[in-house]
Protein backbone atom coordinates (compact mmCIF):
# COMPACT_ATOMS: atom_id res chain seq x y z
CA UNK A 1 0.00 0.00 0.00
CA UNK A 2 1.74 3.25 -1.04
CA UNK A 3 1.98 5.88 1.46
CA UNK A 4 0.64 9.57 1.22
CA UNK A 5 3.62 12.56 1.78
CA UNK A 6 1.50 14.75 4.83
CA UNK A 7 3.66 17.63 4.27
CA UNK A 8 5.86 16.35 8.05
CA UNK A 9 9.39 16.23 6.87
CA UNK A 10 11.01 13.34 7.87
CA UNK A 11 12.07 12.90 11.36
CA UNK A 12 14.67 10.34 12.08
CA UNK A 13 14.07 8.72 15.32
CA UNK A 14 16.55 5.72 15.97
CA UNK A 15 14.78 5.00 18.96
CA UNK A 16 11.64 4.18 17.10
CA UNK A 17 12.78 3.52 13.47
CA UNK A 18 15.72 1.28 13.30
CA UNK A 19 12.98 -1.25 16.08
CA UNK A 20 10.48 -1.08 12.77
CA UNK A 21 13.35 -1.53 10.26
CA UNK A 22 14.69 -4.18 11.59
CA UNK A 23 11.62 -5.95 12.51
CA UNK A 24 10.41 -5.46 8.58
CA UNK A 25 13.58 -7.03 7.36
CA UNK A 26 13.83 -9.50 9.88
CA UNK A 27 10.30 -10.49 8.72
CA UNK A 28 10.86 -9.85 5.22
CA UNK A 29 14.10 -12.91 5.49
CA UNK A 30 12.27 -15.20 7.57
CA UNK A 31 10.30 -16.25 4.67
CA UNK A 32 13.59 -17.32 3.50
CA UNK A 33 13.48 -20.43 5.92
CA UNK A 34 15.31 -23.45 5.14
CA UNK A 35 11.99 -25.40 4.86
CA UNK A 36 10.26 -22.69 2.49
CA UNK A 37 13.02 -22.49 0.11
CA UNK A 38 13.80 -26.52 0.30
CA UNK A 39 9.63 -26.98 -0.74
CA UNK A 40 9.79 -24.75 -3.50
CA UNK A 41 12.71 -26.52 -4.72
CA UNK A 42 11.49 -29.82 -4.12
CA UNK A 43 8.24 -29.01 -5.63
CA UNK A 44 10.26 -27.71 -8.74
CA UNK A 45 12.73 -30.77 -9.22
CA UNK A 46 9.59 -32.79 -9.04
CA UNK A 47 8.14 -31.16 -12.07
CA UNK A 48 11.46 -30.37 -13.66
CA UNK A 49 9.73 -32.07 -17.14
CA UNK A 50 7.60 -29.43 -19.17
CA UNK A 51 7.14 -30.34 -22.80
CA UNK A 52 5.22 -27.70 -23.75
CA UNK A 53 8.00 -24.88 -22.69
CA UNK A 54 11.51 -24.28 -23.36
CA UNK A 55 11.79 -23.81 -19.51
CA UNK A 56 10.37 -23.08 -16.27
CA UNK A 57 10.82 -19.77 -13.63
CA UNK A 58 14.26 -19.92 -12.32
CA UNK A 59 13.47 -18.99 -8.40
CA UNK A 60 17.32 -18.27 -8.33
CA UNK A 61 16.48 -15.40 -10.29
CA UNK A 62 13.48 -14.72 -8.54
CA UNK A 63 14.80 -15.06 -5.42
CA UNK A 64 18.10 -12.71 -6.63
CA UNK A 65 15.47 -9.39 -7.46
CA UNK A 66 14.23 -9.68 -3.95
CA UNK A 67 17.65 -9.75 -2.31
CA UNK A 68 18.77 -6.53 -4.26
CA UNK A 69 15.22 -5.04 -3.96
CA UNK A 70 16.06 -5.12 -0.15
CA UNK A 71 19.58 -3.91 -0.22
CA UNK A 72 18.26 -1.22 -1.95
CA UNK A 73 16.03 -0.77 0.97
CA UNK A 74 17.83 -1.39 3.79
CA UNK A 75 21.68 -0.82 2.55
CA UNK A 76 23.58 -3.01 0.16
CA UNK A 77 25.75 -4.31 2.89
CA UNK A 78 23.39 -5.18 5.68
CA UNK A 79 25.27 -8.33 7.01
CA UNK A 80 21.37 -9.80 7.74
CA UNK A 81 20.92 -9.33 3.83
CA UNK A 82 23.93 -10.97 3.05
CA UNK A 83 24.15 -13.73 4.96
CA UNK A 84 20.59 -15.07 3.74
CA UNK A 85 21.57 -14.63 0.66
CA UNK A 86 24.47 -17.04 0.72
CA UNK A 87 22.63 -19.34 2.92
CA UNK A 88 19.78 -19.09 0.40
CA UNK A 89 22.10 -20.02 -3.00
CA UNK A 90 24.00 -22.75 -0.75
CA UNK A 91 21.08 -24.22 0.40
CA UNK A 92 19.53 -24.27 -2.83
CA UNK A 93 22.98 -25.84 -4.62
CA UNK A 94 23.29 -28.27 -1.86
CA UNK A 95 19.65 -29.55 -3.05
CA UNK A 96 20.26 -30.09 -5.73
CA UNK A 97 23.81 -31.64 -5.60
CA UNK A 98 21.77 -34.31 -3.13
CA UNK A 99 19.14 -34.97 -5.52
CA UNK A 100 21.31 -36.03 -8.44
CA UNK A 101 24.23 -37.19 -6.43
CA UNK A 102 26.79 -35.13 -7.06
CA UNK A 103 29.23 -32.67 -4.96
CA UNK A 104 29.82 -29.02 -5.20
CA UNK A 105 33.24 -27.55 -5.60
CA UNK A 106 33.65 -23.83 -4.92
CA UNK A 107 36.59 -22.14 -6.13
CA UNK A 108 37.95 -19.30 -4.12
CA UNK A 109 36.42 -16.82 -6.49
CA UNK A 110 32.94 -18.75 -6.90
CA UNK A 111 30.09 -16.05 -6.76
CA UNK A 112 26.93 -18.51 -4.69
CA UNK A 113 24.43 -16.94 -6.93
CA UNK A 114 26.46 -17.29 -10.48
CA UNK A 115 26.72 -21.02 -9.22
CA UNK A 116 23.13 -21.85 -8.09
CA UNK A 117 21.52 -19.65 -10.99
CA UNK A 118 23.23 -21.77 -14.07
CA UNK A 119 23.08 -25.11 -11.55
CA UNK A 120 19.57 -24.25 -11.31
CA UNK A 121 19.10 -23.52 -15.11
CA UNK A 122 20.77 -26.96 -16.21
CA UNK A 123 19.26 -29.28 -13.37
CA UNK A 124 15.89 -27.41 -12.97
CA UNK A 125 14.34 -25.17 -15.01
CA UNK A 126 15.57 -25.86 -18.37
CA UNK A 127 15.76 -29.54 -17.65
CA UNK A 128 13.43 -30.99 -21.00
CA UNK A 129 15.10 -28.39 -23.15
CA UNK A 130 18.92 -29.24 -22.08
CA UNK A 131 17.77 -32.77 -22.09
CA UNK A 132 15.84 -33.17 -25.62
CA UNK A 133 19.25 -31.17 -27.32
CA UNK A 134 21.57 -33.42 -25.74
CA UNK A 135 19.75 -36.39 -27.21
CA UNK A 136 18.88 -35.07 -30.81
CA UNK A 137 22.60 -33.96 -30.78
CA UNK A 138 24.28 -37.04 -29.71
CA UNK A 139 22.59 -39.07 -32.06
CA UNK A 140 23.78 -36.73 -34.89
CA UNK A 141 26.97 -37.00 -33.59
CA UNK A 142 27.30 -40.08 -33.20
CA UNK A 143 25.23 -41.31 -36.17
CA UNK A 144 28.01 -43.52 -37.78
CA UNK A 145 28.97 -45.37 -34.95
CA UNK A 146 25.64 -46.00 -34.15
CA UNK A 147 24.78 -47.24 -37.60
CA UNK A 148 27.68 -49.94 -37.13
CA UNK A 149 26.77 -50.78 -34.22
CA UNK A 150 23.35 -51.72 -34.79
CA UNK A 151 23.14 -52.59 -38.16
CA UNK A 152 20.53 -50.23 -39.17
CA UNK A 153 20.11 -51.37 -42.83
CA UNK A 154 18.76 -54.77 -41.22
CA UNK A 155 16.09 -51.98 -38.92
CA UNK A 156 15.02 -50.73 -42.03
CA UNK A 157 13.75 -53.80 -43.50
CA UNK A 158 12.37 -54.80 -40.54
CA UNK A 159 10.65 -51.69 -39.97
CA UNK A 160 9.70 -50.74 -43.51
CA UNK A 161 6.72 -48.83 -42.91
CA UNK A 162 7.85 -46.47 -40.28
CA UNK A 163 11.13 -45.99 -41.21
CA UNK A 164 9.04 -44.91 -44.81
CA UNK A 165 7.84 -42.32 -43.03
CA UNK A 166 10.70 -41.08 -41.15
CA UNK A 167 12.66 -41.14 -45.00
CA UNK A 168 10.56 -38.32 -45.94
CA UNK A 169 11.74 -35.78 -43.11
CA UNK A 170 15.49 -36.77 -43.49
CA UNK A 171 17.82 -36.03 -45.97
CA UNK A 172 20.34 -38.93 -44.23
CA UNK A 173 18.91 -42.19 -44.40
CA UNK A 174 21.17 -43.29 -41.18
CA UNK A 175 19.01 -40.26 -39.09
CA UNK A 176 15.54 -41.26 -40.24
CA UNK A 177 16.57 -44.89 -39.35
CA UNK A 178 17.14 -43.72 -36.07
CA UNK A 179 14.50 -41.79 -36.07
CA UNK A 180 12.05 -44.86 -37.03
CA UNK A 181 13.64 -46.31 -34.07
CA UNK A 182 14.54 -44.18 -31.30
CA UNK A 183 12.86 -46.14 -28.72
CA UNK A 184 15.40 -48.88 -29.58
CA UNK A 185 18.08 -46.86 -30.06
CA UNK A 186 17.92 -45.01 -26.82
CA UNK A 187 17.66 -48.39 -25.01
CA UNK A 188 20.73 -49.44 -26.48
CA UNK A 189 23.00 -46.66 -25.86
CA UNK A 190 22.13 -47.13 -21.77
CA UNK A 191 25.03 -49.34 -21.48
CA UNK A 192 27.43 -46.41 -23.16
CA UNK A 193 29.69 -44.43 -20.70
CA UNK A 194 28.18 -40.99 -21.38
CA UNK A 195 29.62 -38.77 -18.77
CA UNK A 196 28.83 -35.56 -17.19
CA UNK A 197 31.11 -33.39 -18.78
CA UNK A 198 30.13 -34.84 -22.08
CA UNK A 199 26.42 -33.79 -21.65
CA UNK A 200 27.41 -30.56 -20.61
CA UNK A 201 29.86 -30.11 -23.49
CA UNK A 202 27.14 -31.34 -26.16
CA UNK A 203 24.45 -28.99 -24.64
CA UNK A 204 26.06 -25.82 -24.71
CA UNK A 205 28.19 -26.25 -28.24
CA UNK A 206 26.29 -24.15 -29.86
CA UNK A 207 24.71 -21.53 -27.37
CA UNK A 208 27.33 -21.15 -24.59
CA UNK A 209 30.51 -22.97 -24.89
CA UNK A 210 32.09 -21.49 -22.13
CA UNK A 211 28.94 -22.59 -19.79
CA UNK A 212 30.12 -26.24 -19.80
CA UNK A 213 33.86 -26.02 -18.19
CA UNK A 214 31.95 -23.86 -16.00
CA UNK A 215 29.65 -26.23 -14.64
CA UNK A 216 31.91 -29.09 -14.59
CA UNK A 217 34.50 -27.36 -12.61
CA UNK A 218 31.95 -26.52 -9.72
CA UNK A 219 30.03 -30.05 -9.58
CA UNK A 220 31.76 -33.82 -10.21
CA UNK A 221 29.61 -36.93 -10.70
CA UNK A 222 31.70 -38.92 -9.01
CA UNK A 223 29.93 -42.16 -9.30
CA UNK A 224 29.42 -41.71 -12.98
CA UNK A 225 25.91 -42.69 -12.50
CA UNK A 226 24.24 -39.28 -13.85
CA UNK A 227 23.20 -40.17 -17.64
CA UNK A 228 22.15 -43.64 -16.51
CA UNK A 229 20.26 -42.64 -13.50
CA UNK A 230 19.03 -39.57 -14.25
CA UNK A 231 18.73 -39.20 -18.04
CA UNK A 232 18.31 -42.53 -19.43
CA UNK A 233 15.88 -43.96 -16.12
CA UNK A 234 13.81 -40.13 -16.68
CA UNK A 235 13.82 -41.41 -20.74
CA UNK A 236 12.65 -44.79 -20.62
CA UNK A 237 10.98 -45.25 -17.04
CA UNK A 238 9.32 -42.26 -16.01
CA UNK A 239 5.36 -41.89 -16.91
CA UNK A 240 6.14 -39.27 -19.23
CA UNK A 241 8.39 -41.36 -21.14
CA UNK A 242 5.92 -41.17 -24.37
CA UNK A 243 5.65 -37.48 -24.33
CA UNK A 244 9.66 -37.44 -24.28
CA UNK A 245 10.23 -39.87 -26.51
CA UNK A 246 8.10 -37.82 -29.11
CA UNK A 247 9.68 -34.48 -27.70
CA UNK A 248 13.36 -35.81 -29.02
CA UNK A 249 11.62 -37.03 -31.99
CA UNK A 250 10.88 -33.56 -32.92
CA UNK A 251 14.46 -32.07 -31.73
CA UNK A 252 16.01 -34.58 -34.01
CA UNK A 253 13.88 -33.71 -36.84
CA UNK A 254 14.38 -29.80 -36.56
CA UNK A 255 18.38 -30.24 -36.29
CA UNK A 256 19.09 -33.00 -38.48
CA UNK A 257 16.38 -32.61 -41.52
CA UNK A 258 18.29 -30.98 -43.89
CA UNK A 259 22.19 -32.77 -42.57
CA UNK A 260 23.00 -33.99 -45.97
CA UNK A 261 24.23 -38.01 -45.65
CA UNK A 262 28.32 -38.32 -46.06
CA UNK A 263 29.21 -39.54 -49.45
Amino acid sequence: MAVEFNGTPFQYNPAVTNVNIDNQLAGILGQFGDDYILDALDNALNNRFNPYQASNPNLVYAYELTFKNLSDGFGANNPDIINTRNKTYLNIINKICNFYGLSFNPHEDTELYSAAFWLYDFFVSSFSEHLKMFYAMYLIQEKDALNSAFNFSQLRKENDATYSYSKKLFKDPVLAAIHSNIDYVINQIDSFNISLDNILSIVYSNQAPTLAPYIASIVSDHTGGFFRNFYQTFVLNSPDSADIMTYIKLALQQIGGDIEPIK
